[in-house]
């Protein structure tokens, strides 16, 4: 009998858990859409993965390009600026247009989190630059990394660290500590488990 009741504990426990995971990811939908917001305008680029939009400063949700001084390195051990050729090719995609940005969050820099695009239906950035190899899935994409990877696509033609790790490894050299996540970050990180994407920062 003990260990019947010990297995119903531990089938409620599970269902309670489950139920709160739910529940939260819920309420981070109705968020989601209660804090929907888009901005237009002229794009001033400010990494791989960042854009002045509007005023105000925009990352590409669910990517992550290399900052604007990471290198990569090729086979014979030469450094290629692999920051500053992610900023030139999301310049080349928007090509001095209108850019749009939807989204509904900020990131623990107080950045928009958005899925941009060029002209009012033009295709995705944020898809573009991880496609085209000069961004990393993170959150969203994991399909076209693979396929970039595959076909050594942009900085996929080089070694490099991932830009997460890159940002740690330097944080870690000069000292610095990057900023802690908040509740947002958390609610992003149960709308990626349950499969309603996100972005990990």
């Amino acid at each position: 009998m003990r260990r019947r009741g010990g297995r119903a504990r531990r089938g409620t426990d599970f269902l309670v858990a489950a139920l709160f995971i739910f529940a939260v990811a819920g309420i981070a939908a109705l968020l989601q859409t209660w804090n929907s917001r888009d901005l237009a305008g002229d794009a001033q680029i400010v990494d791989g993965d960042t854009l002045i939009v509007a005023g105000e400063r925009v990352r590409l949700r669910g990517i992550d390009a290399p900052e604007h001084d990471q290198p990569c390195t090729d086979g014979e051990g030469t450094a290629h600026p692999c920051g500053r050729l992610a900023a030139r090719h999301l310049a080349m995609l928007i090509d001095g247009g209108a850019v749009g940005c939807a989204g509904h969050d900020t990131d623990r820099y107080g950045r928009f989190l958005g899925v941009c695009r060029t002209g009012n239906e033009g295709s995705s950035l944020n898809a573009a630059m991880v496609g085209d190899g000069w961004a990393v899935a993170y959150g969203d994409h994991d399909g076209l990394e693979r396929a970039a990877r595959a076909e050594r696509r942009g900085m996929w033609a080089w070694e490099f660290d991932r830009p997460a790790d890159w940002r740690r490894q330097r944080a870690a050299l000069e000292g610095e500590a990057l900023p802690r996540a908040g509740l947002d970050a958390a609610l992003r990180r149960i709308r990626a488990f349950v499969g309603w994407g996100g972005h990990h920062e």
